[in-house]
């Protein structure tokens, strides 16, 4: 009877153990993100960041996914509240290169991983590599193979009901009035518009971000559909309205612009997967009509 209890103790501790280490392993860390990336692609996960930089902002300029109102907003980006951000005692914190000053610092509160996306050009595989590697620091493999397969299915869909042949698109930030950012093959955008089976009007060469800068008369001979991505600055799209140089090149285009909402343009998939969205919209209300 004795042996009995004691295989019977002895099985439920081994049991108990399995379980807390199982538990161990499937928990996600308490994770810090100064990087707006890295924080939409961790809510997409699934995973709350304990902490953010720049709440306000990441919701003009990144949108979605929400950042829950209980997620701490540790200040900006490049200038992290230390005193706070040590009292969350995060498990760790992630940074993308850009930051990589602030290393020995945060090293001090918890263990960093700088998660690089941009640096070798930006691919619909580079997005699929970052997710990957976010998924991996937030203990969660799983959720980033399923948050890549369901992007994959969701753009399949749209790309299915864009209707007719599309013209190249041009895609582009106004800076002012007469000088835009247009985004070329190494961007955000084009990732998003290559797997919806459109192509890039701009072939120049671009930054390592996936943009140029220049002037409006640059964007005069190609033969494309504008797409106008906001915030447009203060007063420009009163100006655009009486500009005759830009009401000509429109004109030129043979295509009305469409414009649409904000999308973080340096984002992952969670923000390829929003501009698809918005550019689907436009173009299926335009009804593929000039």
């Amino acid at each position: 009877m004795a042996g009995m209890i004691k295989s019977s103790f002895l099985t439920l501790v081994v049991w108990l153990t399995a379980a807390m280490m199982s538990a161990s392993v499937s928990a996600s860390p308490r994770i810090l993100s100064l990087d707006w990336t890295q924080t939409e692609t961790l809510l997409a996960l699934g995973v709350t960041p304990v902490a953010v930089a720049q709440k306000a902002d990441y919701n003009s300029w990144v949108k979605a996914p929400p950042i829950p109102e209980k997620t701490v907003d540790i200040g900006l980006r490049t200038q992290p509240n230390m005193e706070r951000l040590a009292e969350l005692h995060p498990d760790k914190i992630l940074i993308s290169p850009i930051f990589k000053a602030m290393k020995p610092k945060l090293s001090t509160i918890a263990p960093v991983s700088s998660i690089p996306l941009y640096e070798s050009g930006l691919s619909w595989a580079s997005l699929k590599t970052v997710t990957r590697q976010i998924a991996r620091e937030a203990n969660r493999p799983e959720a980033g193979e399923t948050l890549i397969a369901n992007a994959k299915r969701q753009l399949a869909s749209l790309r299915d009901t864009i209707p007719g042949e599309q013209p190249p698109l041009l895609m582009i930030q106004f800076l002012d009035a007469n000088h835009v950012r247009v985004f070329g093959t190494n961007s955000l955008y084009h990732a998003a518009i290559s797997e919806l089976g459109l192509s890039n009007a701009w072939q120049n060469t671009t930054n390592s971000w996936g943009f140029s800068m220049v002037s409006t008369r640059e964007l005069l001979d190609l033969d494309a559909q504008l797409v106008i991505v906001r915030p447009l600055p203060a007063g420009v799209e009163q100006t655009l309205q009486t500009n005759m140089f830009w009401q000509y090149l429109v004109k030129r285009t043979g295509h009305t612009p469409l414009m649409i909402d904000p999308v973080w343009s340096f984002g992952a998939i969670p923000s390829a997967l929003r501009f698809a969205r918005l550019v689907t919209a436009a173009l299926t209300d335009q009804g593929g009509q000039s």
